[in-house]
């Protein structure tokens, strides 16, 4: 599957080359109607590669697009020299009309991602309340949430630290974490055990322990990471409130 990375290169050339080819097709036009006009085709094509493949692409292509048009279609022709004043005009707004274009396709692909994420999250928390409501074993949902947030490993204990389900299966740490974590943030209770990856926040290295409820009802969820890059805003957040669904769901179940 392409990357996001390779899609953009993939764009960036596309813009690049479908802008010289369109300023060849457009040669038999320049003698009937000024470069100003024919600006408007190369700005139009900027506007949906900056739809489809994002800013640099957009960029790519409002540059090759300028020097397409100075090159191809404004006289002296096949040089990158303008000598009508109107040209230049054309070119310059061009230009600056391509990079606005590419503005608002990053704009517009920062505005999907973040509703991507969005969807993403929400399925994950929907999924594990159908793993819930159909009564699947604990360790099923241990394994499903290992999955998703990419844990090592992850223990649920009772008041009195028997284990309840763990991911992988039979999976029994010999130490158990020993930071606490705050269940809104997973930030630890103890500031000096902050740490942190290149997408955010990571687990403390011995891993870490949510408490979900209180007295005898209370459980322990024990998180040991299986990314170092850490987790994401969202993710965690997501995260947080995944545990809190699993410790509100075992509250029920044994008060019912």
């Amino acid at each position: 599957m392409m990357s996001k990375r390779d899609d953009g290169l993939v764009w960036m050339v596309a813009g690049g080359l479908g802008s010289m080819a369109l300023a060849i097709l457009l040669i038999p036009l320049r003698t009937l109607t000024p470069a100003s006009n024919l600006a408007f085709v190369f700005l139009a094509f900027t506007i949906v590669v900056a739809e489809l493949g994002g800013r640099s692409a957009a960029l790519v292509t409002a540059l090759v697009s300028g020097m397409s048009l100075n090159f191809f279609l404004t006289e002296p022709y096949l040089t990158l020299t303008i000598e009508k004043w109107d040209d230049v005009i054309a070119f310059v707004a061009l230009l600056g009309c391509g990079l606005i274009a590419a503005s608002f396709g990053k704009r517009r692909a920062g505005l999907s991602e973040v509703a991507n994420r969005a969807g993403t999250e929400l399925d994950v928390l929907k999924k594990l309340v159908d793993h819930l409501r159909a009564g699947d074993p604990l360790d099923e949902v241990l394994g499903y949430l290992r999955t998703s947030f990419g844990l090592e490993a992850l223990v649920l204990r009772d008041s009195d630290d028997r284990i309840l389900g763990a991911a992988p299966v039979g999976a029994s740490p010999a130490s158990i974490p020993e930071t606490l974590l705050t269940p809104e943030t997973l930030l630890p209770s103890d500031e000096s055990r902050l740490r942190f990856g290149s997408k955010g926040l990571r687990l403390p290295g011995g891993g870490g322990r949510l408490v979900l409820g209180t007295g005898r009802d209370a459980v322990s969820l024990d998180l040991w990471e299986g990314d170092a890059e850490g987790f994401g805003l969202d993710e965690s957040r997501t995260l947080a409130i995944a545990a809190s669904i699993l410790g509100f769901h075992l509250s029920r179940r044994r008060g019912g």
